[in-house]
């Protein structure tokens, strides 16, 4: 048994909501079976305790939805900022950015916003009337932030503008760093992630290796069904990578326990079937290559 590795996630996300007010090409939502749902606060707070007593690096309160549709995120970034969580952060479409909600992400004590936008319209990755309304005055409500952030003479949340390489934005790509580069805090250029398997992208011809998504992560889903991978969708009714739930275990016995371990020792043994969904998946590739260069305009995974 190789106990060594069998250590509590240094990583997390907590999922608010997986409901979401977009329905983008490259995101996997559509194929989850989960119903939609949102976290209560309870729940949340009880997760933040029990992480407060671990050695976590990084909080991420996004997954697969919008975490700004949480009517409480504020506050939830507020409460794990006040439980002592070094560093809080979300990704966001940004549509719901108006100016109280600024205010009120300013305030909460929040680390970073990392705003996942392809593009100023909806046309190329996110088509329809809905979507062209809300993106309307997308450009205007990040600059808002950033004015609201810097007249408090503050310095958080840092502002990580990012867009997908794919083949909707191959021609937009220089034009995006070019637009908000010296705005934002950071311009990250991210590769296209299959969520294991879920949506086709080309793969890298790399011998396979371990997925360090199992050493590092640790996932509370809005229900409380944890996983050790952020990119496990369930859907096609595959539960395997599910460790169990918070309402019924606590994260250490989950994290520390037999099916978690067995999982980690598969993945260092190369029997990569052990988690359904980690047997195509080609995005481990993109984590081996994730270590992000510290500068203004960086390619890696921000997710």
């Amino acid at each position: 048994m190789i106990f060594p590795f069998l250590r509590f996630p240094t990583m997390f996300y907590i999922e608010p909501t997986n409901d979401c007010n977009l329905s983008c090409i490259m995101c996997p939502r559509k194929t989850s079976r989960k119903a939609v749902g949102y976290m209560s606060f309870d729940l949340f707070r009880d997760v933040v305790d029990q992480l407060k007593k671990q050695k976590i690096i990084q909080l991420s309160l996004h997954l697969i939805g919008e975490p700004l549709l949480h009517p409480q995120i504020a506050e939830m970034v507020r409460h794990a900022k006040g439980k002592g969580l070094p560093y809080v952060r979300f990704a966001t479409n940004a549509t719901l950015l108006n100016d109280d909600v600024c205010v009120d992400l300013i305030e909460s004590g929040l680390d970073s916003l990392t705003i996942s936008m392809d593009t100023s319209t909806a046309t190329y990755y996110c088509p329809g009337t809905k979507g062209e309304e809300l993106f309307a005055g997308l450009d205007k409500n990040i600059r808002q932030l950033m004015t609201l952030r810097n007249r408090r003479g503050r310095k958080t949340p840092e502002v990580h503008m990012q867009i997908i390489h794919m083949t909707q934005t191959q021609g937009l790509i220089d034009e995006f760093v070019k637009k908000w580069q010296g705005i934002a805090d950071r311009v990250t250029v991210q590769p296209q992630l299959s969520w294991a398997g879920h949506i086709k992208v080309p793969r890298k011809g790399r011998r396979r290796l371990v997925c360090i998504n199992h050493l590092t992560q640790g996932v509370v889903q809005w229900d409380g069904d944890v996983s050790c991978c952020c990119l496990h969708i369930d859907s096609q009714g595959d539960s395997g990578g599910i460790l169990g739930n918070v309402m019924h275990t606590s994260l250490e016995a989950i994290f520390l326990g037999t099916r978690r371990r067995e999982i980690i020792e598969a993945q260092l043994r190369g029997h990569y079937e052990a988690v359904p969904s980690c047997k195509e998946c080609p995005d481990w590739n993109d984590f081996m290559d994730l270590i992000q260069k510290d500068k203004k305009t960086s390619t890696g995974v921000a997710v």
